[in-house]
């Protein structure tokens, strides 16, 4: 059975990258199984068929030029579209969720001070908020420049010991062109090219402080049941600190070896269960490391969906950048597709 070319190569880079690493550590090691029958379950016999007839049509409608391609994401953008058009309106950019039960075998205490780890609670809570706003679009289309926004927060909410504090906020403020485009073949459509100045901090000071500046460019396809996308940076350099505690100095002058240089995603919608998935690797091939989450939702609304998220690697947090972590997260995600 023919499959996505990108749906092979992340398989095999998650095998190759997070495996041996699960296995080491006996931990998460059913993170990678999961995300590799996601992508390469085998179908049925009546969904190959049923697969192999729309594409079909969908390449005719294509030449003929009757009707555009119609892909997992056609809904999304279209609605989008309609939102750039309210004044008052603002759109989701990333997932935004609310994981009331998050559990991590070895959280960081670093963020508190007189907390050691034995009194940071396994159990925290973590939520997700994104959104957009076009700042200038060209007419009738959704390309243009956007401001973009994401923060996520790790809650000690169970921790009465501590006053259940905010163990770690991270922020994303950032500004970008995004191009849309509506180009098709065989069915796959090149969605969007977006690049932009993003800065991301964890709001923090002194030893405490993480924080980058970073261009990022991002490319997206999707076909009716798939999407892919590809995203690179280049970090801004920023001057070496004179000490420790120099405010102006780079705080985290590794954190591409840790963080990553490079971010593959894959969406796969298997009846009304969507399985997200995204890797990040450094691209050495002397000290590799990688983070990986699967995010895998199924709908109880028109509006909301339940999500179970899982992740393994490095860059959990900014305060854990250069820690290798394992998370499993339950909670409800605000429809995203």
């Amino acid at each position: 059975m023919k499959k996505p070319f990108a749906s092979i190569f992340i398989a095999f880079f998650l095998f190759i990258y997070q495996w041996p690493m699960a296995v080491a550590s006996n931990e998460m090691v059913v993170l990678p199984a999961i995300t590799l029958f996601a992508i390469i379950a085998p179908k049925t016999t009546a969904q190959t068929t049923q697969e192999k007839v729309d594409t079909q049509s969908t390449e005719l409608k294509n030449v003929s030029g009757s009707a555009p391609v119609k892909t997992l994401l056609s809904e999304k953008f279209e609605n989008e579209r309609e939102a750039n058009l309210n004044s008052f309106s603002l759109v989701q950019h990333n997932p935004n969720y609310l994981l009331p039960i998050s559990y991590s075998p070895n959280p960081n205490s670093i963020s508190f001070d007189g907390i050691d780890d034995e009194q940071i609670d396994r159990f925290e809570a973590k939520y997700q908020i994104s959104v957009k706003t076009p700042l200038w679009l060209h007419q009738d289309d959704a390309s243009g420049v956007y401001f973009g926004f994401t923060a996520v927060s790790f809650w000690q909410v169970y921790n009465d010991e501590t006053s259940k504090p905010f163990r770690e906020t991270n922020y994303q403020p950032e500004v970008f062109y995004q191009f849309n485009t509506d180009t098709s073949l065989a069915g796959y459509k090149f969605n969007l090219f977006r690049i932009g100045l993003n800065h991301m901090s964890n709001g923090q000071s002194g030893l405490k402080s993480r924080s980058w500046n970073r261009i990022i460019a991002t490319a997206l396809f999707s076909d009716e049941n798939t999407a892919y996308y590809i995203r690179t940076w280049v970090r801004l350099p920023e001057d070496a600190k004179t000490s420790p505690l120099d405010p102006l100095g780079d705080d985290n002058p590794d954190i591409n070896d840790y963080y990553g240089r490079v971010e593959l995603g894959f969406g796969y919608r298997l009846g009304e269960l969507d399985i997200a998935t995204s890797i990040r690797n450094n691209l050495s091939l002397g000290d590799n490391r990688s983070g990986v989450e699967v995010n895998i939702t199924y709908p109880f609304n028109k509006r909301y969906d339940l999500l179970v998220q899982l992740f393994s690697g490095y860059g959990d947090s900014l305060i854990d950048y250069n820690l290798h972590k394992q998370r499993v997260s339950i909670g409800v995600q605000i429809r995203f597709l």
